[in-house]
């Protein structure tokens, strides 16, 4: 079983690669064959899809900032909420550049391995609240 400190690590790991905006080192912390489960209930699946999304989601907003606001770990899982502050200056999701700034905040729970590495995180976040600041009715 993984130990508390190496999913703190971990999740230290992820943050700062998320705020350094390098997606494949976001990837790097999760295991091959990982998933990740959005608000929507749509998952990806695999280290290399989750790279492709989250390059994605940065050339949108390559300016995104994430905070962790509270990290719970218990055996070989952690829920984390954090806030995620940026500028939609780039495409996303079909929606062309607004210059607007947005603030989100969401809630992951994450499952680890043995290794330390994530096969699993189920996302929450205001998609709703993004939508409305960018402008979408």
């Amino acid at each position: 079983m993984v130990d508390r400190t190496t999913i703190q690590e971990t999740s230290d790991g992820i943050y700062a690669a998320w705020n350094a905006h390098a997606p494949a080192a976001v990837a790097a912390f999760y295991n091959e064959d990982a998933e990740v489960i959005d608000s929507s209930g749509i998952a990806t699946r695999g280290r290399t899809a989750l790279r492709v999304l989250w390059a994605g989601r940065l050339m949108g907003f390559p300016d995104l900032r994430l905070h962790r606001t509270n990290l719970v770990v218990e055996a070989n899982t952690s829920a984390d909420s954090w806030r995620l502050h940026a500028t939609h200056t780039g495409d996303y999701d079909g929606l062309p550049p607004s210059g607007r700034r947005v603030e989100i905040v969401g809630a992951t729970f994450t499952e680890y391995n043995e290794l330390g590495l994530v096969v699993r995180d189920t996302v929450y976040s205001n998609v709703l609240g993004l939508l409305s600041q960018l402008g979408v009715e």
